[in-house]
């Protein structure tokens, strides 16, 4: 019956009513709705539109497809350089807020495929490969930086990602470099 049930669905919505979180800023909003939409998917064989409802402001209840939904904070906040640096005040905590963010994309993609390799090359030249932000993550948080290559190098290996070349080749150098690192700490 359930496998009937969800080979029959078209739409899916969510109803978003409020601001304190984000569908990046961790994983509940996949694990239910990623999933739903993936099951549909499997048992359908076709992906349903899917749309957010966010009526965190009832005077004016907005309706967006899930793409632009996470477009719009994708570009809000993970690509937001005030974000950021709110993040980075945050020093051990901000920086795995961070590496969540890329985390959560990722997991948006494989269940729903909405992410395009823009965002994914965004992720690696402003989470990973910019100089800057790899020292304050080194200093504060390296686990959250090899979390974050590790991801971005699991996307590019599936297939959700096609990096640029150069992209990859810079991912796998700070990944290797990052495992050497950290199984010293660890001793």
């Amino acid at each position: 019956v359930f496998k009937k049930r969800m080979a029959q669905i078209d739409i899916t919505v969510q109803n978003v009513d409020h601001r304190e979180s984000s569908m990046l800023s961790g994983d509940d909003y996949n694990n239910y709705r990623g999933g739903m939409i993936a099951a549909v998917r499997s048992y359908k064989g076709s992906m349903p539109r899917n749309y957010v409802s966010d009526s965190s402001d009832r005077s004016k209840v907005q309706l967006r497809s899930l793409t632009e939904e996470l477009k719009r904070w994708f570009r809000g906040e993970a690509m937001n350089p005030k974000y950021i640096a709110g993040m980075k005040k945050h020093g051990y905590k901000g920086a795995g807020d961070l590496a969540t963010y890329v985390a959560v994309s990722y997991q948006w993609d494989a269940t729903s495929n909405i992410m395009e390799n823009w965002m994914y090359e965004k992720y690696a030249a402003k989470y990973a490969l910019d100089k800057d932000m790899q020292k304050w993550m080194q200093e504060v948080n390296p686990w959250a930086l090899h979390r974050i290559t590790e991801v971005l190098l699991e996307a590019e290996q599936r297939g959700m990602w096609q990096a640029k070349p150069e992209t990859k080749q810079a991912l796998q150098e700070l990944f290797l470099s990052m495992e050497g690192e950290l199984e010293e700490r660890g001793e």
